[in-house]
Parts: structure tokens; C-alpha cells; sequence
């Protein structure tokens, strides 16, 4: 886990409108390191993003909606940025 965090209930939001939400995210010093390590291996960053968002329905209560998604970023070698 690279970084977590919540944040606080926004209250109602309105239709066709645009809400920003600041996330308060933490995240650990030792995933630096751990970091540096993948990216020496291959030259990329693997990530797996999990978000939950979850709705609280006046009727049903709290719904969650998980959202995921997995990859890898590929870093620009010496050698591509003079090609």
C-alpha cells in the first residue's frame, strides 16, 4: 500500500455540477525505497489502484462501488529521450 486516505462527507451534490473533493492521503516513508528498487529492477512502475466510492442512498443506506484498476508506467530511458 502506497497511500491511503478518506475524506470527510461533502454532503448533497448537485446534478451536472462539479464537486471537488481534497483527499487527505498518507503515505509511508519506506515505500520510497521500495520504489527505487522497482524501478532499478525494470525500468517501470507496477500500480494497482483500488478505490472504493461509497454512497450513502437515503432509502437503501451505504452502496459501494469498488473501482480497480492495474498497470504498469513505463520510464523513459536515456536512450529514448535522445532518439
Amino acid at each position: 500500500e502506497i497511500a491511503s486516505g478518506t475524506i470527510p462527507d461533502p454532503g448533497s451534490l448537485k446534478a451536472s455540477d462539479t464537486t471537488l473533493l481534497n483527499v487527505l492521503v498518507k503515505v509511508p516513508h519506506s515505500i520510497l525505497l521500495s520504489l527505487a528498487k522497482d524501478i532499478g529492477a525494470d525500468w517501470d512502475i507496477d500500480y494497482q489502484l483500488d478505490i472504493s466510492l461509497i454512497i450513502d442512498l437515503p432509502v437503501i443506506g451505504n452502496f459501494t462501488i469498488p473501482l480497480c484498476q492495474k498497470g504498469e508506467i513505463k520510464l523513459p530511458t536515456i536512450s529514448d529521450m535522445f532518439a
